[in-house]
């Protein structure tokens, strides 16, 4: 039997946006990945696909991965290269290696650092890749908060980026996704003023998009320094450049 590798995107969190063809990969591995950045944390992906594994006729392997939260790039890399030849091993045994992810393992996923390693340094490995339902594109069905429309121009950003990139970045763009930004989205209030957003553009801040303890907010730019914003990780916000239509005459929001 020849082995593979395939990288599952296993959706923003509701185990109900699981694709028919992610579950058909779950439901046929021999091993699944899980990766964490910690051994005794526990894992959000492989809890959102306890279902499906629990409805085969015989368990898989469970392979966890840690992967530690670290700005060193070198200690990354080798970490990542070490786990890359962990599932090298798996694959070449004639296994097929699932590793999950949440939202797509193509949009700012911890698969596409093992996936580099792998391209890397074991080019023979079969690869496949399924893509899942994004967190940006979850949270503005969330927010009922159109991402584009017609010509306008979209861009995702890491809301870590340096400020000077984020004003440049949104002077171009109609609509903006921050991802993992509840701890900033106050500090690019001003950056995205200077860019020429205004007080009445429209902001949507999602929490914990698709689960139980999803959050939504919807309101203006200008009224986001009065937000209570729980500095949640899972969290994306959806700033357009479109105003919020308002009551000119009692300045209410309509």
């Amino acid at each position: 039997m020849v082995g593979k590798f395939v990288g599952v995107g296993v959706g923003p969190g509701d185990p109900e946006l699981i694709t028919v063809k992610a579950v058909k990969a779950l439901k046929a591995a021999d091993v699944i990945c899980v990766p964490k950045s910690h051994a005794n944390k526990p894992s959000m992906a492989l809890s959102m696909v306890k279902q499906v594994l629990e409805e085969r006729a015989k368990p898989p392997e469970v392979l966890e991965l840690v992967f530690p939260m670290t700005k060193d790039e070198l200690d990354v890399k080798r970490l990542w290269a070490e786990n890359a030849v962990i599932v090298t091993a798996k694959v070449d045994a004639g296994k097929v290696v699932v590793f999950i992810t949440l939202g797509d393992p193509m949009l700012y996923s911890t698969f596409l650092y093992l996936y580099r390693s792998l391209r890397e340094g074991h080019p023979n490995v079969r690869l496949e890749i399924i893509p899942g339902v994004t967190s940006v594109t979850a949270a503005a069905a969330s927010a009922k908060l159109p991402l584009a429309e017609r010509d306008e121009v979209v861009s995702i950003l890491p809301s870590d980026l340096d400020s000077g990139l984020i004003e440049e970045t949104a002077r171009h763009a109609d609509n903006l996704v921050f991802m993992k930004c509840a701890h900033r989205l106050k500090e690019l209030v001003p950056i995205l003023e200077e860019a020429g957003f205004t007080e009445n553009s429209m902001v949507a801040l999602v929490k914990r998009c698709t689960l139980p303890e999803e959050k939504v907010v919807v309101g203006r730019l200008g009224d986001v320094q009065n937000w209570d914003i729980c500095k949640d990780y899972f969290s994306v916000a959806i700033i357009k450049r479109t105003e919020l239509p308002v009551d000119k005459e009692k300045g209410d929001v309509l």
